[in-house]
């Protein structure tokens, strides 16, 4: 029997958004090598997500098992050795070199957040189907969404409080490329309050936090006074209604790249965080592999500044870009303000023709009008 097994996080498991990581992984190479998935295991797991996906607390005893026995495990130089970005490519390379898609029998690993969410872009529509069949999850988003205008820009906003890891650094500390750190609440409500002049009664906010605190319950009290507690399990249902949003107010956190990631809209990231390398912000640009000339940081560097180049010189080109950042003090990003201004303008059902609505005749005829000409 071909397996493949989605290793854990350590002996104990971690948060839902580093564990999306292997469990992606495991479903792709599971395609690409026809074999079973198993795990990751969520029995140990200290968040109890065995009772969010409906599985044994005992599961891990399947996973230790089968890692106890012969096994081929992917890692990460191999993922690196193989010149591939997409973890489906790269892992069918080094099986065919090792023979095993010959074999009607194996083992196979694969676990780790390396490789990030380019690798595994090919799983979004599998991690969405698991999400949304988790307990509660689809119970929970209905209560949410149905009660949200929907002629209103959402604007989810997600707060990780200074607890589990995660740490408050002082002000005057430099927080560039580093990661589990809390961000101030201040600048949670400069965002929100610049949103907010911005956009007056079209915005609706939604907080989610993974416990309360002061910053937490003045935003909501400022922002969204009226928000109440869901029942029942709502990670997932949270992860869930953070990708529907129009636009993320991201912590500093897997869970909110997980939001954006299985969302692909625009989002706003705490910008001291970002490292600047010829005028550019990028998140993983601190790593020691991503300041190499081949790296996908320097090769989405040397492009952008291309399209900067570009956009001078033919102004009239359209550069969008679905991250955003912004310090305590600065105005909102133009080019965010289009992208919500042009999401704004599709909210309305009269404009939508599977909603009964309506579209001029007059575009068709210029457009067909258009096709003939040319």
């Amino acid at each position: 029997m071909r397996i493949v097994i989605a290793k854990r996080h350590g002996r104990r498991g971690a948060g839902l958004g580093n564990e999306l990581f292997p469990w992606a992984k495991g479903w792709i190479a599971s395609q690409v090598l026809d074999a079973q998935l198993v795990g990751p295991s969520w029995g140990l797991n200290q968040h109890r997500y065995d009772r969010h996906f409906g599985t044994s607390r005992l599961d891990f005893v399947v996973e230790d098992v089968l890692l106890r026995l012969p096994i081929h495990a992917f890692t990460v130089r191999d993922y690196h050795a193989s010149g591939e970005i997409d973890f489906g490519n790269a892992i069918r390379k080094w099986a065919e070199a090792r023979g095993l898609t010959a074999r009607r029998s194996f083992r196979v690993s694969v676990e780790g957040m390396w490789g990030g969410y380019a690798s595994i872009r090919g799983a979004r529509p599998f991690l969405l189907a698991q999400l949304l069949n988790s307990r509660d999850a689809l119970r929970n988003v209905y209560q949410v969404t149905s009660e949200l205008d929907r002629n209103r820009l959402f604007v989810a906003v997600h707060m990780r409080s200074a607890t589990d890891g995660f740490s408050m650094p002082p002000e005057s500390e430099n927080v560039q490329g580093k990661f589990n750190i809390a961000i101030p609440g201040a600048w949670y409500r400069w965002v929100c309050e610049a949103i907010r002049q911005r956009y007056g009664e079209q915005v609706q906010f939604r907080f989610f936090t993974d416990r309360g605190g002061p910053d937490f319950e003045e935003a909501v009290r400022r922002f969204n006074p009226g928000q109440t507690s869901q029942t029942g399990l709502t990670e997932c249902s949270d992860l869930l209604l953070m990708a529907q949003a129009d636009l993320r107010i991201c912590s500093v956190s897997s869970f909110s790249m997980a939001a954006n990631f299985l969302s692909d809209g625009p989002y706003l990231w705490y910008q001291p965080q970002l490292t600047c390398h010829g005028g550019l912000y990028s998140l993983w640009g601190g790593e020691e592999r991503q300041r190499v000339g081949d790296s996908p940081t320097s090769t989405s560097r040397e492009f952008v500044s291309g399209l900067i180049d570009l956009g001078q010189t033919r102004p009239e080109l359209p550069i969008n870009f679905l991250g955003s950042a912004m310090a305590i003090g600065d105005p909102l990003p133009d080019m965010l303000v289009q992208l919500l201004d042009h999401r704004l303008s599709t909210r309305d059902a009269r404009t939508n023709l599977l909603e009964y609505g309506c579209i001029p005749k007059a575009s068709s005829e210029r457009v067909s009008q258009g096709v003939q000409l040319s």
